[in-house]
């Protein structure tokens, strides 16, 4: 894979930038959904709401959450190297590198999650989904302030998703940590569906949180696209 003028070629194929920026958004904000609606509509949830990752459940939710993601963590971290690469051109610095570490661990976090499923690795899959959370708004913040001549529109989008973004995790986390303390009363449990269970109280609350953090996360991807299209389509010329 190297990079070329507006895209990075794999072998013979060139895919430009345009398909690499809109798949590290669109996928994840099309296949989250509906491996969701496919877990509800099969009868395997058992609760609503419930937390994004229980749809990975056995069966052909999990194929779309599964591929899904592991294609966009993937993308993730092309896009991540893309937008390093052409920004800086324009003006290197420390931040911007900062920012591709950031966006690189984000996407390997979430490729890792993709098969991580909570069922069978719990432990692996919320080191990993904590730190595809985490080091994400990490990530957008450090690239909102490490990208040069960002638009308007851009910035303010990044800044109200942020926003979102960190006040949704503060929610979605206070309400986990709580009830999961709350859980000492039935002594250690490795029953994930026991545990989920017991407090369904706490994802009521948790699990909208989450689906918030979710979209404040894509808009964050999303912001970013016009200024780095419009930038790789300038070097191109």
């Amino acid at each position: 894979m190297v990079n070329t003028s507006g895209g990075i070629k794999i072998g013979n194929a060139i895919v430009s930038d345009e398909v690499i920026v809109r798949t590290s958004w669109l996928l994840p904000a099309t296949v989250v959904p509906l491996s969701m609606v496919i877990h509800l509509l099969s009868g395997n949830s058992r609760d609503f709401p419930f937390f994004i990752s229980e749809a990975d459940f056995p069966g052909i939710e999990r194929w779309v959450f599964t591929t899904g993601l592991a294609i966009s963590g993937l993308f993730q971290m092309i896009f991540t190297w893309r937008m390093w690469s052409v920004f800086s051109e324009i003006n290197s610095n420390k931040l911007l590198f900062f920012s591709l570490i950031c966006g690189l661990t984000t996407g390997f976090s979430l490729f890792v999650m993709s098969f991580a499923n909570m069922y069978d690795h719990l432990a692996l899959h919320i080191l990993t989904a904590s730190l595809v959370f985490q080091v994400g708004m990490l990530w957008a913040i450090v690239a909102h302030f490490a990208i040069p001549n960002a638009n308007k529109r851009g910035k303010k989008l990044r800044i109200l998703s942020i926003i979102i973004s960190i006040t949704s995790y503060i929610v979605m986390s206070q309400a986990v940590v709580s009830a999961i303390a709350d859980l000492e009363q039935y002594g250690l449990n490795d029953d994930t569906i026991f545990t989920l269970d017991r407090i369904q109280y706490a994802i009521d609350v948790a699990a909208f949180a989450e689906y918030t953090l979710f979209v404040g996360l894509i808009l964050c991807l999303y912001s970013f696209e016009q200024d780095f299209l419009h930038l790789s389509n300038s070097s191109e010329e």
